[in-house]
C-alpha cells in the first residue's frame, strides 16, 4: 500500500503543477515554449494525444477506453486528472506525469509514464544438495508469481533464504540475487546464485537447565542425531532437528514430566561451519501423571484421548476435554452407562497426580437401531448415512456413543433440510436390556419432518453482459422445486463458475427470500453484481530449459489471446502441463491480479523435473511355485512351497530431446527370471491428444512354468488409444525370437518343442474399467478381449491366431457383501501346418496357453494346468482356456480385515475341441476336463492395495506319471524303453500370498 500512495502522491504534483501552469514547454512544432495558467489550456480543444514513451503496457484500444482525454474534445483539469487516477488503477504504471503545450488549433497532451514491474520466474541453482529443495527455497523468498515487484523486496528474500539454509546446516551461505527485466511482459525473472558449501553435522549438544531428571547422554541419545551404529553425527537438516526436539520432549513425557519444555536456542556453529552444536534448554517440571485408577487402559488410547499429553499445561479446559472424550472412547467399546469424573490435582510429595475415575459399568451391545417417522425417506437411504451401527459378525458390539448419537441426528437433520424439510427435528430414545436381554441396547430414532418448502417463483437481476438462458435452466432452485439453502448454495456455485468461465473473476452472488404465494413456498431473488469482463491478453511461460516451446503451447489450447479469461481453463492447462509427467511444478498466475484492466497476462512458470529418476524394490514370492529348476530334478512336477527372491531396478531419462518423450531401462533379477526391458515413450505421437506410443527392446531369461527355460529377445512396437475414461484401446505389433532349453521332458519324443522359433505377430488390446475402485472394487464390470495373428507374412516361422476374453463384473448385496466374478476365455487355433510337422499341439511351447494359481484357477500352483507330459508329468500348456471365478467378500474383523469364499473352476485344454465341463479324470492322460476348487481369503486393506493370503482345496485334481529321476536317467531309459512311471498328483491344498484383488 505504500508503494501505491506514492505513486498516487505523484500523479496529484503534476496535476498540481499543471493547474497553476507550470507545465514543460509545448513540443509542438509551431508554437515557441511558455508558461500558461489553466485557463489558457481549459475548454481548449485537444489536438493530440501521446504517449511518452510510446510503447505503452497497454493496447491502444484499452488505452481510448480507459482515457477520458481525447481528441477533439475540450481540455479540462477533471479529465486529466481522472486520466491519471484510471491509468493507475490499472496497477501497470510505476509513474506518471502530464505534459500539456498550446499547439496550432488548440493543445497537445503527453502522459510521461514509467512502468511497473512484476515477479516473473523465481528460480535458484542447482547445486544444493536436497534437503532444501528448489521448491522450497524459493518458497522462502515469499515472491509470487504475478505480484506487484519492488527491488526493495530482494533484501528480505535473501534473508529469508539464508534462515532456511541455516536451519538445514549450511552455515555461511552466499546469495546473490541475479534480476533479469523482461520490458515485453513488464516482469522480472529472479534467480539466487547460491553457494552452500559443505552440510555441516551436529556435534553432541550443549544442554542448559535441568538435568536431574534426564542426564545429557540420555538426552542426547534421544535426539537421534548421532548416527545408528556408524560414528559421529547426521547431517543438520530442519526436519531432523525438529524431530530430535520431539522426542527429548517425548522422552520427559514418558517419565511423567507432562509439562516439560524442551526449547532450542539455536544452532551455533564450530570448526570453520563443518559442525553445529545445538544448544538446548530443558526444564522438567513437576511430575505429572495422568491415572484410572481401577480402570485398564493403554497408554496409547491415554495419550490420545486426553490434550494435555499433545499442549503440555494442565487447564479445566483441557481435563474437561479429555473427560468427555474418555467417556466417548469407553461408550464406543460398548459401556453406554459409563461415568468418567476427574479429581482436582493431587500433589504428593512434589508429584502431581491426575485420576480420572472411571465406573464403567456393564458392558452393552447396540443390538437394535429403530427409525420411525420417516415418510420421504426409507430406511436404507438414512441408515447408510449413519455411524451408529448394531452388532454384527464384524463389529461384535456394535457402534455406539452419546457423540456418535448427536453426529447421526445432525446427519440426518442435514439431510432433511437439504430437501426442503426446513423445520425437521429429529430425537432420540435409548433403551436398555432390549426384548429382555441384558446388556443388549436399542436405539430409537424418532423424525418430524414436517413440511416441505417449494420454490414458488425465481427471480435472477443483474444478469445483463452475460445470457443465462441455459445455466438458468441446470439451478435446482426452479419454480416448483425442492426450496433449501444447500440448493442455492449449489445454485451459486453454477452460476460464480459460469462467470467465471466467461472472464468475470469479480462476479458476486446475492439472495434473499421471502414467504410464497402459498404455505410452505418461497419466493426467491438472485442477484448478481457481474464486475468488468476480463480477457486473455497473452499466456506467457517460463522455466523451460530443454523442453520445446511448442510442446508446451500445444497444451495451451484454450487460452488464446482475446479469450475470456477463465479460471477453470487455466486451471484445466495446468493440468495438462502436469500430464505431460515431465515438470515438477506448475505455478501459475495473472499477472497484476488487482490490476484494474480488461485484458490480462497469464503466467506459467514452469519448473522441469529431474531428467534422471531411479527406482529399487526388493520383494518376494511366497508360494507352491512348482518343482526345481535344475535338471537334475525331476521327481516335483507339481511344485512345492517355496519362496524366490526379486530385485528390480529402472533408471528413466525423462524428456528427451525436449520433447516429452521418456526413456527407461528396467531391469529384473530372481531365481526364477533374468529380465531386461528397454522402453521408448511418445505421448500424443503425431499430435493426436489420445493417442500414445511405445516402442521397446526386451530380454527375457526365465522359467516360465519349470518345465523348459526360455529366452526370449524381442522388439514391439505399441500404439495405446485412450478412446475415454473407461475405454482403451491397444495396437501392438512384436517380433520376437524365442529360444528353448533345460526341456525336462524327452526331446527324443518331441524335438519340435526344442526347437528355437521367430514368431511376428500383430494384437489388438480392448480393455473397458468401470469399476469404482480398481485396487479393490465394490462394484462395476471390467472386460477385456485381445486379438492377435502370427503369420508368415509378418517373418514368423509359426501361423496361429490368438483370442484371449476376459469379463469381471461385480455386486453388491446389501451394504457389505460384494459378489465378484470373472469368466476367461482363450483360443489359440494353428493354420498353415506344415505337412511334415509331427502329431501334438503345433503351436510353439513357448507360445501356448499356460496357467493356473494366484489369479486364474487357485486349485493349481501357479502355471500348473492343463495338458502334461505323459512321461515326466511336467505342464506342456495348452491351445485353449476357460476359467470361472467366483467370490463372496465380506467384513470379517473392524475396518480394515476382510473375508472372502471363493469357487474357481476351470482349466487349460489342449485345442478348442477338446474344453470339457466334466469333473472327472479318465485316467493319468488325461487333462481336459474342468478342475474345481474352493477356499476362504483374508484381505487386508492398505493404501497400495488389499494384502492377500488365500487357502484353497481342489475338489478334484490332475493325476499324472512322474519320473523319479534326472534328465540323464530319463534320456537313459527312453532309449531302452524301460522307464518306470510314478503315480503323482496335484496336492489338494494350495496357499498364495501377494497384493491386490484375485481379480
Amino acid at each position: 500500500m505504500r508503494l501505491v500512495r506514492h505513486r498516487y502522491g505523484t500523479s496529484i504534483v503534476a496535476v498540481f503543477l499543471l493547474g497553476f501552469g507550470l507545465t514543460k514547454a509545448a513540443q509542438g512544432q509551431d508554437s515557441p515554449k511558455q508558461d500558461l495558467s489553466t485557463s489558457a489550456f481549459e475548454g481548449q480543444r485537444i489536438v493530440n494525444v501521446a504517449f511518452d514513451p510510446p510503447q505503452q503496457p497497454l493496447e491502444g484500444s484499452e488505452l481510448f477506453e480507459i482515457l477520458p482525454v481525447k481528441r477533439g474534445q475540450n481540455y479540462t483539469a477533471a479529465d486529466v486528472r481522472a486520466a491519471i487516477e484510471r491509468l493507475y488503477a490499472t496497477g501497470r504504471y510505476a509513474d506518471i506525469q502530464v505534459d500539456a503545450s498550446t499547439v496550432a488549433g488548440g493543445v497537445a497532451v503527453t502522459f510521461m509514464t514509467k512502468n511497473s514491474w512484476f515477479v516473473g520466474k523465481v528460480s535458484t541453482s542447482d547445486d544444493i544438495s536436497d534437503p532444501p529443495n528448489a521448491g522450497q527455497i524459493v518458497n522462502a523468498s515469499r515472491l509470487q508469481l504475478g505480484d506487484p515487484f519492488d527491488a526493495a523486496q530482494i533484501p528480505a528474500a535473501v534473508e529469508n533464504i539464508r534462515k532456511l539454509l541455516v536451519q538445514n546446516g549450511y552455515f555461511a551461505p552466499k546469495i546473490e540475487p541475479q534480476l533479469q527485466y523482461d520490458e515485453t511482459y513488464q516482469q522480472v525473472n529472479i534467480t539466487f546464485a547460491i553457494q552452500t558449501g559443505k552440510r555441516a553435522r551436529y556435534e553432541p549438544p550443549q544442554i542448559s537447565g535441568d538435568t536431574s531428571v534426564l542426564s545429557q547422554e540420555v538426552i542426547t541419545q534421544a535426539s537421534h542425531w548421532r548416527r545408528f551404529l556408524l560414528p559421529g553425527y547426521h547431517g543438520i537438516t530442519l526436519n531432523r532437528t525438529r524431530k530430535g526436539i520431539d522426542s527429548i520432549r517425548l522422552k520427559y513425557e514418558n517419565s511423567n514430566r507432562l509439562l516439560a519444555t524442551v526449547v532450542l536456542n539455536g544452532i551455533e556453529p564450530e570448526e570453520d561451519n563443518a559442525k553445529g552444536k545445538p544448544e538446548i534448554t530443558v526444564t522438567p517440571g513437576p511430575t505429572v501423571s495422568i491415572t484410572t485408577p481401577g480402570t485398564k487402559i493403554s497408554k496409547r488410547q491415554l495419550r490420545e484421548n486426553v490434550p494435555v499429553f499433545e499442549e503440555h499445561t494442565v487447564d479445566e479446559d483441557l481435563l474437561a476435554e479429555g473427560r468427555n472424550n474418555l467417556r466417548d472412547y469407553f461408550q464406543a467399546q460398548g459401556y453406554s452407562d459409563v461415568e468418567v469424573k476427574y479429581r482436582q490435582p493431587q500433589v504428593n510429595h512434589g508429584a502431581t497426580e491426575i485420576p480420572y475415575v472411571i465406573e464403567l459399568g456393564k458392558r452393552h451391545s447396540l443390538a437394535y437401531i429403530g427409525i420411525s417417522g420417516n415418510k420421504y425417506f426409507d430406511q436404507k437411504t438414512i441408515r447408510e448415512r449413519m455411524f451408529l451401527l448394531p452388532k454384527s459378525f464384524e463389529f461384535r458390539r456394535g457402534r455406539y456413543s452419546e457423540a456418535f448419537v448427536k453426529r447421526d441426528i445432525s446427519t440426518i437433520k442435514d439431510l432433511y433440510e437439504s430437501n426442503g424439510f426446513r423445520d425437521a427435528a429429529i430425537t432420540s430414545r435409548l433403551v436398555d436390556d432390549y426384548k429382555g436381554h441384558t446388556g443388549d441396547l436399542a436405539i430409537f430414532l424418532n423424525i418430524d419432518e414436517g413440511p416441505q418448502y417449494l420454490v414458488a417463483a425465481l427471480e435472477i437481476k443483474g444478469a445483463k453482459k452475460l445470457d443465462l438462458t441455459n445455466t438458468v435452466k441446470s439451478l435446482s432452485s426452479q419454480a416448483g422445486q425442492v426450496f433449501s439453502e444447500y440448493n442455492v448454495a449449489a445454485d451459486r456455485e453454477t452460476i460464480i463458475r459460469e462467470y467465471g468461465k466467461n472472464g468475470f473473476p469479480g462476479a458476486t452472488f446475492e439472495w434473499n427470500s421471502k414467504p410464497g404465494p402459498r404455505p410452505n413456498t418461497v419466493n426467491l431473488e438472485f442477484t448478481i453484481d457481474e464486475g468488468r469482463q476480463q480477457f486473455v491478453r497473452q499466456v506467457v511461460t517460463s522455466g523451460l530449459e530443454i523442453t520445446r516451446p511448442g510442446l508446451v503451447a500445444k497444451q495451451i489450447v484454450d487460452l488464446n489471446p482475446g479469450d475470456p479469461l477463465s479460471p477453470a481453463a487455466m486451471a484445466d492447462t495446468q493440468r495438462k502441463l502436469y500430464d505431460l509427467g515431465i515438470f515438477s511444478q506448475v505455478d501459475m498466475a495473472i499477472q497484476d491480479p488487482d490490476g484494474d484492466e480488461d485484458s490480462k497476462y497469464v503466467m506459467y512458470n514452469l519448473q522441469e523435473a529431474r531428467r534422471y529418476s531411479i527406482t529399487t524394490g526388493f520383494g518376494l514370492q511366497f508360494a507352491r511355485i512348482g518343482g526345481s529348476n535344475a535338471v537334475t530334478d525331476l521327481s516335483d512336477p507339481g511344485g512345492a512351497p517355496g519362496v524366490t527372491p526379486r530385485v528390480s531396478i529402472a533408471i528413466s531419462r525423462l524428456n528427451l530431446f525436449g520433447s516429452g518423450q521418456t526413456v527407461t531401462v528396467q531391469g529384473v533379477l530372481s531365481t526364477l527370471q533374468k529380465r531386461a526391458l528397454l522402453n521408448y515413450f511418445v505421448p500424443k505421437i503425431f499430435n493426436l491428444p489420445k493417442f500414445d506410443a511405445t516402442f521397446s527392446i526386451l530380454y527375457d531369461d526365465t522359467y516360465d512354468v519349470r518345465t523348459f527355460q526360455s529366452k526370449r529377445e524381442e522388439a514391439t512396437v505399441k500404439l495405446t488409444q485412450h478412446v475415454s475414461k473407461p475405454i482403451t484401446i491397444f495396437y501392438d505389433f512384436s517380433y520376437r525370437q524365442v529360444g528353448v532349453s533345460n526341456l525336462k521332458i524327452n526331446p527324443l519324443l518331441l524335438p519340435q518343442l526344442a526347437e528355437s522359433v521367430r514368431v511376428g505377430i500383430a494384437e489388438i488390446n480392448l480393455i473397458q474399467d468401470r469399476r469404482d475402485d480398481p485396487l479393490d472394487p465394490h462394484t462395476g464390470i471390467y472386460n477385456t478381449i485381445n486379438v492377435g495373428l502370427a503369420t508368415k507374412y509378418f517373418g514368423s516361422q509359426t501361423s496361429f491366431a490368438r483370442i484371449l476374453g476376459r469379463n469381471a463384473t461385480y455386486y453388491r448385496l446389501g451394504e457389505k457383501l460384494v459378489l465378484a466374478r470373472e469368466t476367461q476365455i482363450g483360443l489359440q487355433p494353428a493354420f498353415s501346418i506344415p505337412a511334415n510337422s509331427e502329431p501334438g499341439d503345433p503351436i510353439p511351447l513357448a507360445e501356448r496357453f499356460f496357467g493356473g494359481g494366484g489369479n486364474t484357477q487357485r486349485g493349481f500352483p501357479e502355471n500348473q494346468a492343463g495338458p502334461r507330459d505323459t512321461l515326466t508329468g511336467f505342464p506342456l500348456g495348452g491351445s485353449a482356456l476357460f476359467f470361472n471365478n467366483t467370490e463372496l467378500r465380506f467384513p470379517l474383523y473392524g475396518a480394515n480385515i476382510n473375508g472372502v469364499l471363493f469357487e474357481d473352476a476351470g482349466n487349460i485344454y489342449s485345442s478348442l475341441g477338446s474344453i470339457s465341463f466334466r469333473v472327472d479324470q479318465r485316467n493319468q492322460e488325461d487333462f481336459d476336463y474342468m478342475v474345481h476348487a474352493v477356499g476362504f481369503g483374508i484381505r487386508y486393506r492398505t493404501p497400495i492395495g488389499p494384502l492377500r493370503l488365500d487357502l484353497a482345496y481342489s475338489i478334484n485334481p490332475p493325476r499324472y506319471n512322474g519320473f523319479p529321476g534326472n534328465y540323464a536317467q530319463l534320456v537313459q531309459c527312453s532309449v531302452a524303453g524301460t522307464c518306470q512311471a510314478s503315480l503323482q498328483s496335484i496336492s489338494h491344498f494350495q496357499f498364495f500370498f501377494s497384493i491386490g484383488q484375485a481379480f
